[in-house]
């Protein structure tokens, strides 16, 4: 059995060793500067990093695979004259005040699997770019060098699972900027992608609700091919009331969540669900939009670009805004198993 899955997580992972190794590169590392102090306040794009890895005291590749049992690192990073600057604040406050525009609508952005702090860096860029959003990234370490496939995969669901005891303080941080009003005037999101989903779903699971979910201080929660069970799902997503909408993006053809169910052994929320237990759950299926494909809402190396219909559907989610499910030029109800809608080429 352990050959068996190994094999499954080699042919289903090829894709995270490539992106490994292309963002670990020397000249990828070399792309960061780290500064005291901001060079400029006009930055060609910034975003906010919360992260729980340690320091490795390497000048090049200057945070690692190994978990800073200690404390988070606030991290304003931003681009300016063909560098990515790191600079450290000593709150989320702080790096809030050094960002551009606070007026924007805010992201909120957890990553899954196969992700080194260059890769999340590079994926924060991206999604600013894109969508034109404030991004907070919760990054933690999910793939490490001394660790094979199998290895690997295990590394980085340990990794997910307990991350959120790092970051729920920040949770309780951010929603007291955003209730006084610190953190501007726009709306404010979040998406929790693949083994990511584990951060959310343990923080409710665990009790640590209390302080943030008294009022809907979040327009959107996304979770986004949740590589998490999908068995009882309805007892924890029901406890959730600090979203205004909750929507659960699966797809039955998911290559990646196919192989974590092999691996697992457990339906995966995002992959080939029974049911669709949550009334206050909008369930949309990307499989005919997407086919196979995992990720589909950014434009990263090594891989096709994301579909037009569904940087749309994103688009609208990211800026706070409910998707019209009404519209059926956009959406259909599904006939898989009848759970929610289809997303529609355009």
């Amino acid at each position: 059995m352990r050959i068996l899955i190994t094999l499954i997580l080699i042919v289903s992972n090829l894709t995270v060793n490539a992106q490994f190794e292309y963002f670990n590169t020397p000249d990828f590392w070399g792309k960061f500067q780290i500064d005291t102090k901001p060079e400029t306040t006009r930055p060609d794009s910034a975003f906010i990093m919360i992260s729980n890895r340690k320091y490795t005291g390497d000048k090049l590749r200057f945070l690692g695979d190994a978990v800073d049992e200690e404390r988070l690192h606030y991290l304003y990073i931003y681009a300016w004259k063909n560098k990515w600057h790191v600079l450290e604040t000593k709150s989320i406050e702080e790096a809030v005040n050094y960002m551009p525009d606070i007026n924007k609508d805010w992201l909120l952005y957890t990553e899954g699997m196969g992700k080194q702090f260059t890769t999340d860096a590079d994926r924060a860029f991206i999604v600013n770019g894109m969508y034109h959003v404030n991004v907070i990234m919760f990054d933690y370490p999910s793939i490490t060098s001394e660790k094979g496939q199998f290895g690997n995969y295990f590394f980085a669901i340990g990794n997910a699972k307990n991350a959120y005891k790092y970051f729920i303080p920040a949770m309780y941080t951010i929603e007291d900027l955003r209730v006084k009003h610190k953190m501007g005037n726009g709306k404010l999101s979040m998406i929790f992608h693949s083994m990511g989903n584990y951060v959310v779903r343990n923080m409710v699971k665990n009790g640590e609700l209390r302080m943030i979910n008294d009022r809907q201080w979040v327009d959107n929660l996304i979770l986004n091919a949740p590589c998490v069970p999908n068995r009882h799902h309805k007892v924890w997503l029901e406890k959730i009331g600090f979203a205004k909408n909750i929507y659960v993006h699966y797809n039955p053809e998911d290559r990646t969540l196919g192989g974590a169910y092999l691996a697992s052994k457990q339906i995966q929320l995002g992959g080939a669900l029974k049911n669709a237990e949550c009334d206050n759950v909008h369930y949309i299926n990307f499989s005919t939009l997407c086919g196979e494909n995992h990720s589909n809402f950014l434009n990263v190396h090594g891989r096709p670009p994301a579909s037009a219909a569904a940087v749309r559907h994103y688009n609208t989610l990211f800026h706070g805004n409910p998707v019209d499910l009404s519209n059926t030029a956009l959406y259909t109800p599904t006939a898989y198993r009848h759970i929610g809608y289809d997303i529609l080429p355009n």
